[in-house]
């Protein structure tokens, strides 16, 4: 008995899109189907790109084709709705940024180069504007270095509803990466165009609420990340990390200046990794293990803020690693050093 398209299209009515929970039919996912004898192709048009469902989507379509009498092989190939498309399909009018906008402020968190610790700069102060009671979310945009799901002890993945996907929520913060999407020790192995499509499906198909601060983990440099986020939305500003050392401060300028260059404000400078308590001694003695006055020579050659500067301290470091951040113990230097910050930026902002 041959294999047809109706008989193909009548085991696909009963397979549901686990989000939305109606047929892929009925929404108007199943795009294309294409038989060859008893081999069977079909094209599913997901809701969003980063649709963490897929998978089992995916798997049910091939299992209930499969069910088909002489049906040999089965190929799913999945592809993406159009804006047009979801915003036909939920009932609303086509906006490609419609997850931020009941966000009051996004801000980037930079650096001119890797290592200076801008992810934890990101992660502690997302934590300090929310203790404040502030509503806040972390985009971790460095598609190919997503540490914020570690720093924050996240292992789970987002579900999606209604064509939107869902921050995962930990500490008081809603939190979107694409490692909670490709999964533990997953490569992501991406050129530029798909990161610019990623940022755009993470701003504009999530579905962030109402939020008073966005901040935007970066990856480092002046890459095709920044630039998105430079040109895709307005920025309110950019906190720009840094380490004391020449070779930090060389990379800050220019990353500085790609901003600049785009009339996005700077709110301040973070010079991480300032210094180093010297156990058992005074407070008063340190060691400025990497140099000293880099914070304030960028600051003042920009004439910007210089918001704080984060010591050089195991216990950041193991707050990160067990995902249990240091801003979350109060009485920690760590906390106070950003709640300093935290401060320092709001009435920067409110000027």
């Amino acid at each position: 008995m041959a294999v047809t398209k109706e008989k193909i299209w009548d085991v696909l009515k009963k397979v549901k899109d686990p989000g939305l929970n109606k047929g892929l039919v009925e929404l108007g996912m199943i795009k294309d189907i294409e038989i060859a004898g008893s081999a069977v192709r079909v094209t599913v048009a997901l809701t969003m790109s980063g649709c963490p469902m897929k998978n089992q989507i995916k798997d049910d379509v091939k299992e209930a084709i499969h069910g088909v009498e002489d049906v040999s092989e089965v190929k799913v190939v999945l592809t993406t709705m159009t804006s047009e498309e979801r915003a036909k399909l939920l009932g609303q009018k086509p906006s490609e940024m419609q997850g931020i906008e009941e966000v009051k402020r996004i801000i980037a968190i930079a650096s001119g180069k890797g290592g200076v610790g801008k992810t934890t700069v990101a992660v502690n102060l997302a934590i300090a504007l929310s203790k404040k009671g502030l509503k806040v979310g972390i985009l971790d945009a460095d598609m190919h270095g997503p540490d914020i799901p570690i720093m924050l002890g996240i292992d789970e993945r987002p579900l999606g509803s209604k064509g939107m996907l869902l921050p995962i929520e930990k500490f008081g913060l809603k939190v979107v990466s694409t490692a909670t999407l490709a999964g533990e020790g997953v490569p992501i192995v991406w050129r530029g165009p798909l990161v610019t499509k990623a940022i755009k499906e993470f701003l504009g198909h999530v579905a962030w609420g109402e939020l008073d601060y966005l901040l935007v983990d970066l990856p480092p440099g002046t890459g095709d990340a920044p630039l998105t986020m430079a040109k895709l939305i307005s920025l309110d500003g950019v906190i720009i990390v840094t380490t004391p050392q020449k070779v930090a401060l060389a990379d800050v300028r220019r990353c500085v200046g790609l901003f600049v260059g785009q009339d996005i404000p700077i709110f301040g400078i973070v010079e991480n990794m300032s210094f180093l308590r010297v156990p058992g001694v005074s407070e008063e003695q340190i060691l400025e293990v990497f140099g000293s006055g880099g914070g304030e020579k960028i600051a003042r050659a920009f004439k910007v803020p210089l918001l704080g500067k984060v010591p050089l301290d195991q216990k950041i470091r193991e707050g990160g690693d067990t995902g249990k951040p240091m801003t979350l113990d109060a009485d920690s230097e760590c906390s106070k050093t950003f709640d300093s910050i935290a401060e320092e930026l709001l009435k920067y902002i409110r000027k």
